[in-house]
């Protein structure tokens, strides 16, 4: 019969060459699938799975195609956002800068979301949930500018078409949410300035909003009322 085979006495070293090679193939590969990924047939790729995923709202989102890179600057043409019902909210173009790295440390870094102009077709009709969670994500979410150049309304949500626009900034970190958000509708339309800094496992809780709206105005339509508003809201919790 053969003699036993006797292990090598440098096969430590050897066997971390092996694993040292075997990690530096895995990373040229992830590179490679990475870089794939951000080609016009990764883009289609995402844009398939965005357009397949539904949220438990009943909220699709539909993009035609991305221009620019995934992984940093990029461009997102036709959107569209569904809901049970058909499509309530499109716009040609959103521009996005975020940093997708941060995912590893568990969090959504995005330094702007930019969109020169968002049609708001109707209000969305969402589906009712049961279910109970947290108030707030379990990840971290940085929104550096939010911007809609020109946000257009449709009949369909007031009463009458009108165009506006809005800006703020987001920023939800270790259980504390702080929210900027500004908004005006042209045309003696909604008025609406928002400032939300909630840290909810602390009870802290202070708000500060001041929202003036016409009876057919966008706020009215979102609360089921036909009434005027001017409302000043303040108060810490």
């Amino acid at each position: 019969s053969d003699p036993p085979r006797r292990l090598r006495k440098d096969w430590p070293r050897r066997l971390l060459n092996e694993l040292v090679a075997l990690f530096v193939a895995l990373l040229f590969l992830l590179a490679g699938a990475l870089v794939l990924l951000d080609t016009a047939p990764g883009h289609r790729f995402i844009v398939d799975r965005i357009g397949r995923f539904e949220t438990a709202s009943g909220l699709r989102i539909h993009i035609g195609r991305i221009d620019g890179s995934i992984f940093g600057k990029s461009q997102l043409r036709n959107v569209a956002i569904a809901d049970q019902n058909g499509t309530f909210l499109t716009s040609p173009n959103i521009k996005l800068d975020w940093t997708p790295g941060a995912w590893l440390d568990n969090k959504l870094h995005v330094d702007s979301m930019t969109a020169e102009r968002v049609t708001l077709i109707r209000l969305p009709k969402l589906k009712p949930s049961t279910k109970k969670g947290p108030i707030l994500p379990g990840f971290d979410i940085h929104i550096g500018e939010l911007r809609i150049d020109r946000l257009d309304i449709g009949p369909e949500v007031s009463g009458n078409p009108r165009s506006g626009r809005v800006w703020g900034k987001a920023d939800v970190h270790s259980g504390r949410a702080l929210v900027e958000l500004q908004a005006l509708v042209n045309k003696g339309g909604d008025r609406i300035g928002f400032h939300l800094d909630a840290e909810p496992d602390r009870n802290r809780f202070d708000l500060r909003a001041r929202v003036i709206a016409p009876a057919d105005g966008l706020v009215p339509a979102m609360v089921g009322i036909k009434r005027p508003l001017d409302l000043a809201i303040a108060g810490n919790g």
